[in-house]
């Protein structure tokens, strides 16, 4: 009887640590599953201030897909704008600072910021999303500018209040600074889907 009853202990311990480490297993790959996903397909986001109103609004979240993502003219991306060159990516989001702007040119366009507005290869962008009272200041980089091959020139859509490419401290943009393309928002519930 005694034998049965150490028996019984012995399968209670081994069931106990038994059933410890399959939940340990389960939580390391479920971490590294998301680390995967977040190191190279998606990242989440949250937008910080008003640089992209009307089109985004504080407080929205976002998934930015970065996966074989290349940047194109008029996509609103996810970048680190003081993103040395030669770093390594892959420490995403902890500690670091995140822009969200729209791509206006990529390499090989010439920018221009005249009164009547924003000018690519000597032709008036059409930028239907922002409002036709917004003024587009030139800031401190000189104007014109050629952006250089695998570089962006990026803005805010609210262009009056937005630290973007015109700025010189943030200036072009080499697409290794990009985390990706921010295409789908989950937060605020009611504008749930994708960004525009």
């Amino acid at each position: 009887m005694n034998e049965e009853n150490n028996k019984d202990k012995q399968n209670e311990k081994k069931g106990f640590w038994g059933e410890v480490l399959d939940w340990l297993i389960s939580i390391s790959v479920a971490v590294l599953a998301v680390a995967v996903i977040n190191m190279f397909l998606f990242v989440q986001v949250k937008v910080d201030g008003s640089s992209m109103f009307p089109t985004l609004h504080d407080g929205d979240r976002l998934f930015a897909g970065r996966f074989l993502y290349t940047p194109k003219q008029g996509d609103i991306i996810v970048l680190e704008p003081y993103l040395e060159e030669g770093t390594v990516k892959g420490k995403l989001m902890f500690g670091r600072t995140l822009y969200i702007k729209r791509v206006v040119a990529v390499g090989g366009q010439t920018v221009d910021i005249r009164p009547d507005g924003v000018y690519i290869d000597d032709k008036l962008y059409n930028e239907e999303y922002i409002g036709s009272d917004v003024h587009t200041y030139v800031g401190t980089l000189e104007m014109p500018v050629t952006i250089p091959e695998g570089s962006i020139f990026v803005m805010g859509d609210n262009r009056e209040h937005s630290r973007d490419s015109r700025d010189a401290t943030v200036g072009i943009v080499r697409c290794d600074q990009v985390v990706g393309k921010a295409g789908f928002r989950i937060f605020p519930f009611k504008d749930f889907g994708i960004v525009k």
